[in-house]
């Protein structure tokens, strides 16, 4: 069995700011013309600029033209100006768990109000460590957040990174969780560490990009033995491409 995940992060939708609709727009366009559709899109976070009503108004719209199921969690900018509470009435609740065939996907917030910085804290690492022992290597296993878990190559100065980022490291190595999802940084990068893949997407449509790197999302394939990531750059462009041999992956049951 294939299983592709669309991995995007850092819309930052906005009618003012740093939102560029052209991208975005772009972005649809080069998802219709990929040779095979994804089963699932995960959203790293930052959909909006500034968390403000009229951006969650308008980002509702132009997500709902993704026509896949979606799970989306919050990021920093979400989380500006009460925005959280309008992140769970336009999307839903930004913290689930969700099961799709041999996957178990775990989206966790790792926004704090009106704060760049990024944590987890004692309460879902205590959820995720409780849940990994009861499932064990039954799954797939996929944990979603916003912040970067160690700091991304390319990216500038290293200021936010999760606070809680050495225990969250510790805990994912130890229950063997195959792959972490983030955005944040505006940069495409992926590594392995152990058992586990870390996967970094860049930003869809913020006209906040680092040098050369541009606009870009990611499309995973997981198969029964392998893990392909491949950098969709949305102007067009040679994209960075990796492949990760894994323990073959069996029927849950």
């Amino acid at each position: 069995m294939v299983f592709r995940i669309l991995h995007v992060s850092d819309t930052h939708i906005s009618d003012f700011g740093q939102f560029n609709e052209k991208m975005y727009y772009k972005f649809l366009e080069s998802i219709d013309k990929l040779s095979y559709k994804p089963d699932l899109v995960i959203h790293t976070g930052d959909v909006v600029d500034n968390g403000t009503l009229s951006e969650y108004t308008l980002a509702k719209d132009l997500i709902n033209q993704l026509n896949y199921k979606k799970l989306l969690t919050t990021g920093n900018h979400d989380e500006r100006n009460y925005g959280g509470t309008l992140f769970n009435e336009f999307f839903g609740n930004s913290e689930i768990e969700y099961e799709v065939g041999k996957f178990k996907i775990f989206i966790l917030s790792s926004s704090i109000p009106d704060r760049d910085e990024g944590r987890l804290g004692r309460r879902r690492q205590s959820y995720l460590q409780s849940r990994f022992l009861e499932i064990g290597d039954k799954y797939f296993k996929i944990v979603v957040f916003h912040h970067h878990l160690i700091p991304v190559p390319y990216s500038g100065r290293e200021v936010n990174v999760l606070e809680d980022a050495g225990d969250v490291l510790h805990m994912i190595l130890k229950n063997n969780v195959n792959m972490v999802l983030m955005g944040h940084r505006h940069i495409h990068y992926s590594l392995r560490i152990n058992n586990t893949i870390l996967a970094y997407a860049g930003t869809v449509s913020s006209r906040r990009t680092r040098g050369h790197f541009g606009n870009s999302y990611n499309l995973i394939e997981i198969d029964d033995d392998r893990v392909h990531i491949e950098e969709i750059k949305i102007e067009g462009g040679v994209g960075m491409k990796y492949s990760y041999k894994i323990k073959p992956i069996y029927d849950k049951d």
